[in-house]
């Protein structure tokens, strides 16, 4: 039997959180109840904190859940093929599932869309984000299942690789044989050079600052072919002088993709890339 109250983290404020006991709802045909294992931490979820993004309040952060199917109807559990007891991984948007968007296979970007953990309490059951025991799990969500053999802090991650793998093959149409330039060894930065390395890319080159020597380290680990430290090293020389550039790449042959939100990088990405593809 599913307790009745789950302990939950609430943004009330601009960087003011706190504990707050909430009702667990009765579950319904199409709807569950999640279990949390872990959360993820997203970029936004600071930006939230800090009272950037203007998210309604008293909100439950947390829109990258894994965990386990604690209650759910017959419904819910056809429709998303998960059944009690099943280890799922959860994405950010409900979508409507009817417009356009939707129906094009676009439904991130539906005109009706909402977001865990940007839904406020004043929406009931209000367990809409996973900073918290357990997560009301909508009708409209879209879930999948988890190897229950992973341990929780490998299998959480599933929100960053996806995005790399997405930001980094899906959107940019990476192939066998390219030279793809990423920006910025951050979590989504390194899914990417993964991503890359999957498709077959021929020469992944990664830069980032000085601090971030140790991340840069780990990008060669993953498959990246050169890095590049943009505060100590001239990019569009390094680029241009080095091995890794064998012959001028046409955009047919090259792919250019970001992954960070710092302007310095952003400052030394238009020169280094104009010097080699068609900007």
């Amino acid at each position: 039997m599913s307790p009745r109250k789950s302990l939950a983290m609430v943004l009330t404020a601009p960087r003011r959180i706190e504990p707050r006991d909430l009702p667990i709802p009765d579950i319904t045909d199409d709807t569950a109840l999640l279990r949390i294992e872990a959360c993820g931490i997203c970029g936004s979820d600071y930006e939230q904190y800090e009272g950037v993004l203007r998210t309604p309040t008293p909100v439950v952060p947390g829109h990258e859940p894994l965990g386990i199917i604690e209650a759910i109807g017959d419904g819910a559990a056809r429709r998303w093929g998960v059944d009690l007891g099943d280890r799922v991984a959860v994405e950010t948007m409900l979508s409507c599932r009817f417009c356009s968007r939707c129906l094009s296979g676009r439904y991130h970007l539906c005109e009706k869309r909402r977001i865990y953990s940007y839904i406020p309490l004043s929406e009931k059951p209000g367990l809409w984000g996973a900073y918290s025991e357990y997560m009301f799990l909508d009708p409209n969500s879209i879930v999948h299942k988890m190897d229950p053999s992973l341990p929780p802090e490998i299998a959480v991650i599933f929100n960053p690789l996806g995005a790399g793998f997405r930001w980094a093959v899906e959107v940019p149409q990476t192939k066998p044989g390219d030279t793809v330039l990423i920006l910025g060894p951050g979590q989504r930065g390194l899914a990417s050079v993964l991503a890359c390395r999957q498709a077959g890319a021929d020469t992944i080159i990664v830069t980032g600052l000085a601090a971030d020597a140790a991340k840069l380290a780990i990008a060669r680990e993953f498959g990246a072919d050169h890095t590049i430290d943009v505060e100590n090293e001239d990019t569009t020389e390094r680029v241009l002088r080095s091995p890794m550039v064998a012959e001028p790449m046409s955009s047919s042959t090259s792919r250019r993709m970001q992954s960070s939100r710092s302007p310095s990088r952003w400052a030394m990405f238009v020169p280094a890339a104009r010097s080699c593809w068609p900007v």
